[in-house]
């Protein structure tokens, strides 16, 4: 019985030997996963298994009572979650009323953000069943999860990769990996590392639509993860982008997270004051895929 996960439109029987108004007392959940509980009120139940719900209940009984006993006789449920997490738009639990494929629950999510990664994983309790062979599932413990593409999903490449979704299954969407490009460029923002390429200092300026007339291209920095996160990012790895776009030197990878900086063709101070309050803000920029 502990690991039934309680949900809207489920039914409870209470077990309370020395408590009367409770005893095969059957509550429901409603709409908003509440129980209203005799003698308590109202109780939150949604997502809590049914032995988390008998502690609760448990819990709050002891105000009225020296050491009440609580259990769940029965349960019926008629809840049907799944639940969908990360880079979508409105992350939460939904209902499997139906028969739901991939896209439709994303869809329900408020589809994905911008800065969702190329990849989505749907992970299923072994028990429920077996993931579709075509998605190459892969086992760990009691569930498994298969990596679905964003491009084959959304561009129809793989229909199977539309695969059926079953009540209990989670859908993750990671977050994109990034690199930022601000500063004085025409296009700043962050732009997101493909499924299998890398991002390059060029191709990362390319992206941002080139460099300003006032740019001032020999003295810009690569600002790693790192360095941001320190006291003062001017000491990010300084770059001449001049040298770069002329041929002169080597063109660079740049890590996730990695923010390359174009100052302005103004005076130093100021261009690492402009360089430190960019950092702090980097991550509120406008992300483009």
């Amino acid at each position: 019985m502990s690991g039934a996960t309680l949900g809207p439109g489920d039914s409870i029987t209470l077990a309370t030997p020395e408590i009367e108004e409770l005893d095969k007392r059957v509550l429901s959940v409603d709409s908003d996963g509440v129980v209203d509980v005799p003698l308590v009120g109202r109780v939150k139940a949604g997502g809590l298994t049914t032995q988390a719900f008998a502690a609760q209940i448990t819990s709050l009984l002891h105000r009225l009572y020296l050491n009440p006993q609580v259990s769940i006789s029965a349960v019926e449920v008629k809840s049907r979650p799944i639940s969908v997490v990360g880079s979508v738009n409105t992350p939460g639990v939904q209902q499997a009323d139906g028969h739901k494929r991939l896209l439709e629950v994303l869809s329900s999510a408020g589809g994905l953000r911008q800065d969702a990664g190329p990849r989505i994983e749907v992970t299923r309790l072994l028990a429920a069943g077996s993931l579709p062979a075509s998605v190459s599932p892969k086992a760990s413990g009691r569930f498994e999860t298969a990596d679905i593409s964003v491009s084959d999903l959304l561009e129809g490449k793989s229909p199977a990769s539309n695969v059926v979704i079953l009540p209990g299954d989670a859908i993750t969407v990671p977050k994109a990996r990034l690199i930022y490009v601000i500063g004085d460029v025409k296009k700043a923002g962050g732009f997101v590392v493909g499924e299998h390429d890398n991002l390059t200092v060029l191709k990362a300026l390319a992206l941002a639509e080139g460099l300003q007339g006032t740019a001032d291209a020999a003295h810009a920095k690569i600002v790693h993860p790192e360095d941001a996160a320190a006291a003062s990012a001017s000491d990010g790895q300084p770059l001449n982008v001049r040298k770069l776009l002329a041929g002169k030197t080597r063109d660079m990878v740049l890590r996730p997270d990695d923010v390359l900086f174009i100052p302005s063709s103004l005076p130093k101070k100021f261009a690492v004051r402009a360089l430190e309050a960019a950092i702090q803000t980097g991550t509120g920029i406008a992300i483009w895929k």
